[in-house]
Formats: structure tokens, sequence, C-alpha cells
């Protein structure tokens, strides 16, 4: 997971030292992590905070994503448009508008982690090479074929709602690794994020949740308490399962856990709204 925007400045050791105290500077935080995250040039000047001390704007930049992914999929929905060419529009947009982020950094992860028996270094040196292989290549057609399905069954409101859920909590539990582990790299994206305290990194997943209980709930009650468990759980369970691989995470497996949660948010709505 690579980007143009990457901060240059924050050390690893942040803690929230320097961590923004006014409505100004959480709003300043916000379009920085806007900027980052996806392809729109907001006017923020050099970044101010690395991302561990801002990690609470996560949900709300995840949310604004997913809102400009679903008001895509309910326009062409909303006009008697196909399900799926719906759902095509929409996760394309989302792609676009975040340059394929962490679509990058799922197909790098599947590349290094794919392949059975190799040592870690071996697996970070096959990630860092930016060709794709056949298991990245793989990881990326089964990813945008399960939105795609998922999607295009929803009417134009209910996608409109599970997109900015989904998009909204899968940036919150990108937090999760950051706490739990340290980077493999000292010298990559994932190294520049910085290390957060754990108030923070809770506060975050929180924010994710419930905002994403709070939008499903009309869809029902089950499908809004479901859905986040299993978004939570499939992200702790992937940073554990690639932290024994890798001995930490990197920017790209950051993309890869992101990604996960999005489609297990998916399919779970898929699954379960209007049963």
């Amino acid at each position: 997971m690579t980007s143009p925007n990457e901060p240059s400045s924050p050390s690893f050791e942040s803690g929230g030292a320097n961590r923004p105290t006014s409505f100004d500077e959480w709003l300043q935080a916000f379009k920085e992590q806007m900027t980052f995250f996806t392809g729109l040039k907001l006017d923020v000047g050099l970044p101010r905070w690395p991302l561990a001390d801002v990690l609470p704007v996560l949900p709300f930049v995840g949310a604004a994503i997913g809102l400009a992914s679903g008001l895509v999929f309910a326009i062409v929905r909303g006009i008697a448009g196909p399900g799926w060419l719906a759902a095509v529009l929409a996760v394309g947009a989302a792609v676009i508008l975040t340059r394929a982020l962490h679509e990058d950094g799922l197909a790098d992860t599947a590349d290094g982690l794919g392949p059975h028996a190799l040592e870690p270094a071996r697996r970070l040196e096959i990630m860092r090479d930016s060709r794709n292989g056949t298991f990245g290549v793989l990881a990326l057609a089964l990813g945008v074929l399960i939105k795609v399905a998922c999607l295009a069954q929803f009417g134009a409101a209910t996608g409109l709602v599970v997109l900015i859920s989904a998009h909204a909590l899968s940036r919150s539990v990108l937090a999760y690794p950051l706490l739990a582990f340290s980077p493999v790299h000292d010298n990559g994206l994932g190294s520049k994020a910085g290390k957060p305290t754990d108030n923070d990194v809770w506060l975050t997943i929180a924010i994710g949740a419930g905002l994403a209980f709070l939008l499903m709930l009309g869809k029902g009650l089950f499908v809004a308490i479901l859905a986040p468990l299993a978004v939570m759980a499939s992200a702790w369970f992937a940073t554990h399962w690639i932290a024994k691989r890798l001995g930490g995470y990197t920017g790209d497996t950051l993309g890869a856990v992101q990604q996960k949660a999005e489609i297990v948010f998916l399919v779970v709505a898929a699954l379960f709204i209007g049963r």
C-alpha cells in the first residue's frame, strides 16, 4: 500500500503526545487523512500528525468514501438501473477515489503470503515487488466479484447505508494492528503511522462500530449487531495471522485487513438483510 502523499516526518514513537486539541485541528487532521487515503488534493500543506495521533478520524474518512460510493450506487439503482451495474459502478467509484490504495495492499499481501513454506524475509521481498503474481490477481478478482455480488441485491437506500457502514468500520479496524504489533520495516509506510495509545484504538473502533450499528439498525437488529462483530473478529484474526508469518505489519497488510473487513461486512449484510 503506497501513496504519493506519504508523510515524511512523524516518528514511530508518537504515542499521542502531539495529538490535535481543538475542533479546527481535528478538522485539519481529517483533511490530512482524506488527502492520504484518497486522490483528493486538499490544501493541507505538510502533514502535522502521524496517523496514530489522529486515529478517531478514520471512521469519518471511511464514511466519506462510502458516501461517495453509495451515492453512485443509489443514483444508478434509483433510475431503474440493474443491480449489478450499480454495484460495479459503486465499487469502481471507490477504487478510483482511493487510487486502489487498499486493493494494492491486498494484492501484494496475497502474493507474499500465498505460497507455502517461505521465510518471512522472502515473503516481504515478494510483497515489495511491484508486479502482481497469481495470488494477487486472484485476490483482487475474487474481492471485486464478491463486493459486486453482495451489492447487486440491494435497493438504492439499502446499498447507500451498507456502503457507508462498510467503509467506515473497515477503516476503523486498521487501528488494531498498529496497537497489537510493530511494523516489519523501519522505513516503510507502516512505520510512519506511529504507535497509538490503547484509548485511541478502542475509541476509533467503537466509533466505527457504533456508526455502523446505528446506520444498519433500520435494516434489522440482528444484522446491525452481527455485521460489526464479524468485521472486528475478522480484523483480529487477519492481523494475528499476518503477524505470525511476517513478524508484524506493513502498509500492504494494513490495506489487506481493510479489504477483508469491507468484504466481510458486505457478505454479512447480503446474507441477513431482510431475513
